[in-house]
């Protein structure tokens, strides 16, 4: 079983053209290696596909070491907004930081089970074929079963808040 913890833990998002981005994050849940479930409250508005995510959105993300995504959860006044899933490869999980590599598609999940695909037309042509399979491989977990991938998360967001 992973600690629980109120410690620090920062998600290290490197995007295929080498430029990083960092976020400091509440650890709600740390399995080294596995998996991990953070906190992060957003500081300003955020614009998502066809959502406006409001300053203080609660984020909760959800890191698994062998899949080929992460979801963030996005709760709003304790209402789920929508479910966004980074496709994304290497992923690593210490007690310290969470890294991977962002493969810039993504999906948006609304709580209805409705998916959307979004930033396919950004992938460089000159993509890997590494990264080709991780995408191909998101893809098929996460619109198989949109509705399976949400209950997932709202059970391990609630389990994981109500640990803390």
């Amino acid at each position: 079983m992973g600690r629980q913890t109120s410690a620090t833990i920062t998600e290290r998002k490197t995007r295929l053209d080498g430029s990083v981005a960092e976020f400091v994050c509440d650890a709600l849940l740390v399995e080294v290696g596995k998996r991990a479930v953070v906190r992060y409250v957003l500081d300003r508005e955020a614009h998502v596909g066809d959502l406006i995510l409001a300053p203080g959105t609660v984020t909760i993300g959800h890191f698994w070491a062998d899949r080929s995504y992460n979801v963030y959860h996005w709760i709003d006044g304790g209402r789920t907004v929508a479910y966004y899933a980074n496709l994304v490869d290497d992923t690593t999980i210490t007690d310290e930081r969470i890294a991977y590599t962002d493969l810039t598609v993504d999906v948006l999940l609304k709580p209805s089970g409705a998916a959307m695909v979004l930033d396919e037309d950004e992938l460089p042509d000159d993509l890997v074929p590494k990264h080709r399979i991780a995408i191909a491989k998101g893809l098929e977990s996460l619109i198989a079963d949109p509705r399976g991938v949400i209950r997932e998360i709202e059970r391990e967001s609630a389990a994981a808040q109500r640990e803390r």
